[in-house]
């Protein structure tokens, strides 16, 4: 009971350092889910534009770049993730792929370096999204990709936060002040994430374009 209360109140800095010290096989735990019905759709919303080359912010070892590669043939990818076993076993992978240890809020990425941001299930750990957008927003060129946990009513984001420990965003209000636009929200099904709660309530892919100045 103590370990769930403590679960659900973890901080932003102890979802870091859970997931940086975390010890698994991230190839046969992690990278091993390549084919997920959510990746698979991620895969698919790729193809309705022209892209070159895609960052993940959040990228794990590197199951949804797997995805996409085979899916996209000819794109350049890399990623960013926080536990560096992640990143070693990413660029055993991909060759040629550019990746780096780091958080969301601190992309080793130079500004306008890349076509698309992805992040997928990565701000659920953040309780203030603003300076990942931010990075997010600086890195990519075109488009940012998230499949992440959404919802505008500060009510439903409080109970899933107090139930699950999870953060949702209102990612609507969220995207417009950072300057987004063309903001497309594309809610899970239960064939895109079998079995997810809280994704079957809050889960949402949501496309948006970079405002050129």
């Amino acid at each position: 009971m103590i370990g769930y209360v403590a679960k659900l109140f973890r901080s932003t800095k102890d979802h870091c350092k859970y997931w940086k010290d975390r010890k698994i096989d991230w190839k046969k735990d992690y990278l091993s889910t390549w084919n997920h019905p959510h990746r698979q759709f991620i895969s698919a919303l790729l193809s309705r534009f022209e892209w070159g080359s895609l960052f993940e912010v959040g990228c794990g070892g590197g199951a949804n770049l797997v995805n996409i590669v085979q899916k996209h043939k000819g794109r350049s990818v890399g990623g960013s993730d926080i536990n560096k076993d992640c990143i070693q076993l990413a660029t055993e992978t991909f060759e040629g792929g550019r990746f780096s240890v780091g958080s969301a809020e601190d992309v080793m990425m130079s500004d306008n370096s890349t076509d698309v941001v992805l992040s997928d299930m990565v701000m659920i750990y953040v309780s203030n999204p603003n300076e990942a957008i931010k990075e997010m927003k600086r890195v990519t060129r075109h488009y940012l990709l998230l499949s992440e946990l959404h919802s505008e009513s500060l009510y439903g984001r409080i109970k899933l936060k107090l139930t699950s420990g999870y953060n949702a965003h209102n990612y609507k209000k969220l995207l417009t002040k950072h300057g987004f636009t063309n903001i497309e929200f594309i809610k899970m099904t239960e064939e895109m994430w079998p079995g997810g709660n809280p994704q079957k309530t809050y889960g949402y892919f949501i496309l948006a374009q970079k405002t050129k100045y």
